[in-house]
């Protein structure tokens, strides 16, 4: 069987132009899609490298000795999703051209079975299950390769999204500004209260002056969170100060018995600067 592999791959890897011309061949417009035929020189010129590697990997699943193939099948779904994420190629969209590579391999594989002469029957239906294995192995790994870098991207996005929405901005040695604006949900006040505090740190701040003059309402959860930071900047030494506190705001807080009464309110920020002798920024 190791000798009736080894053809197998060889044979596989002969015919992998063939197999690669099919695919291209097969194309079809499809507009933003790096499997369009109209896609750049440059992405086409990464697409066929890419499917050579495809079809050799594929291969490698045909050989008694695992090790190849898992070498390439690590390398495969490292170079190949990292593509596909780069380019925001949909997995619906691999798949369908996985699929085709699918095709056009077993192709290969049944005639090359079929034509050589000590090949039977038998050894075919192994084939087969072996070929199965190997493009079910593929689709998993590339899925939670996928997976695991779309969701690592995603997060990196929202702490950079959380970093602009909540920035702590110093005005003078000790004093610095955080600007609350738009529409304030749960998950915003717990990104508050987990990253100013360290902010504020970084910055060696002493008073910070919590503007929310742009909030227009807020519910139990989100004014929870508003006081909960600012005891926590309490017991971080810092003194937190409350501006733009609308008429609406504060009878909802008053009415939901979360009062700031440990905490210095202005009407404006210009006010809550004035009393730090801040005349103009």
């Amino acid at each position: 069987m190791s000798d009736k592999a080894q053809a197998l791959y060889e044979h596989i890897l002969l015919n992998s132009d063939f197999i690669s011309n099919k695919w291209f061949g097969a194309r079809e417009f499809k507009k933003g899609s790096i499997y369009s035929m109209d896609a750049s020189e440059e992405v086409q010129r990464s697409l066929r490298k890419q499917h050579k590697y495809t079809i050799e990997t594929i291969a490698s699943g045909f050989l008694i000795n695992s090790s190849l193939f898992q070498q390439k099948l690590e390398e495969w779904v490292d170079i190949v999703v990292n593509s596909r994420v780069e380019y925001g190629t949909p997995i619906y969209e691999f798949l369908g051209a996985l699929s085709r590579t699918r095709e056009l391999v077993w192709f290969v594989v049944e005639e090359y079975g079929l034509k050589t002469d000590h090949i039977d029957k038998q050894t075919i239906l192994q084939w087969s299950a072996v070929f199965q294995r190997t493009m079910d192995r593929l689709i998993n790994e590339f899925t939670r390769k996928y997976h695991s870098v779309t969701s690592s991207r995603i997060q990196s996005q929202q702490e950079l999204l959380d970093d602009i929405d909540n920035p702590v901005i110093p005005v003078v040695d000790g004093v610095a500004v955080l600007p609350i604006v738009k529409f304030v949900d749960e998950h915003r006040a717990r990104m508050l209260l987990e990253t100013v505090p360290e902010k504020c740190a970084g910055e060696k701040v002493k008073y910070l002056v919590i503007d929310v003059s742009g909030v227009h309402n807020i519910d139990t959860l989100v004014a929870t969170h508003f006081y909960r930071l600012t005891e926590v900047l309490r017991l971080l030494g810092l003194t937190p100060v409350l501006s733009g506190v609308s008429p609406d705001i504060a009878i909802t807080s008053v009415k939901l018995g979360i009062v700031f009464e440990r905490t210095r309110t202005y009407s404006n920020l210009k006010q809550a600067l004035l009393h730090f002798g801040i005349r103009k920024l």
